[in-house]
């Protein structure tokens, strides 16, 4: 399965360069990934959530180290403003989120960190299907990340004087559709269902200084709900990337291998906004 997907990646992403001499560096690492997601629902059509995401990583080895616990690798904190436009069309909007993440850890490399602030317009579509359903998700972020090692370097959110080349790589917009399938499993009552789920999720980075597919993701999980509130759910997320340097003629094909826990908690009004399944 492995290399019947790493051949497709390649086919589609190796365009770029083809007539060059480039050679292919291949590079695997585990990590651990988990969510929070805490949803207050009004009576009406808004909804409101607070997303939390905590991340580890393993050491840069090519997947020779497993203890994907042992270095963090990131944190978020993400709110939501949702309204329910019609039954299936859901718009929100994340009015500003907080990132922190933290570099590869290896033995030639020093260990980096970085703050980036997101803005992030979302439409949500929800189609149902004989005993399954389709959720189409459209995204745009907006991000401002600022330079690495901002233990010892400010932050700056806006130019504040900075020059054209240094914003170039401060501010990028990414792209992101995703297409999730979700089919109820082991079904006893409504409120106690178990649920499979598999996504696709492309991601295309519009920047001044690159434009470029980035960390396309690919997930598939196994999701209880242990409630008509309450939601558990254990998957596994393959993340990649690909990196061209063109100095050494080289291209690198990463691959996260994500373990991915998920809890999904929102308070019991009754509403005619639908809940969300799976990990925003």
């Amino acid at each position: 399965m492995r290399t019947v997907f790493f051949s497709v990646l390649i086919s589609l992403s190796g365009t770029a360069g083809i007539a060059q001499n480039y050679h292919n560096v291949v590079r695997h690492r585990p990590v651990f990934w988990s969510e929070l997601n805490l949803v207050y629902k009004t009576a009406g059509k808004w909804s409101f959530q607070m997303d939390h995401q905590y991340r580890r990583q393993s050491r840069d080895e090519n997947g020779r180290d497993l203890n994907v616990f042992r270095y963090p690798l990131q944190q978020v904190f993400r709110p939501w403003i949702n309204y329910q436009l019609t039954g299936p069309v859901r718009l929100s909007i994340s009015p500003i989120g907080l990132w922190w993440t933290w570099s590869r850890p290896n033995d030639f490399q020093p260990y980096t960190f970085f703050q980036e602030v997101r803005i992030i317009p979302q439409l949500t579509i929800t189609k149902p299907l004989p005993k399954s359903e389709l959720v189409y998700r459209f995204r745009s972020e907006l991000r401002w990340p600022s330079s690495t090692d901002t233990l010892t370097s400010e932050y700056v959110f806006l130019s504040d004087g900075e020059s054209d080349d240094i914003l170039a790589d401060r501010f990028n917009v990414r792209l992101r559709a995703m297409i999730r399938w979700i089919k109820p499993v082991f079904q006893k009552n409504a409120d106690k269902t178990w649920y499979v789920q598999t996504s696709a999720e492309p991601m295309a980075v519009i920047s001044r200084t690159a434009r470029r597919f980035d960390q396309s993701r690919v997930y598939v999980a196994l999701g209880k709900r242990l409630r008509d509130n309450l939601r558990v759910e254990l998957g596994y997320l393959n993340q990649f990337n690909l990196q061209t340097d063109p100095i050494q003629q080289r291209r690198t094909f990463r691959f996260n291998h994500a373990l991915h826990a998920y809890l999904y908690l929102e308070n019991r009004r009754r509403t005619k906004t639908k809940s969300p399944v799976g990990p925003e």
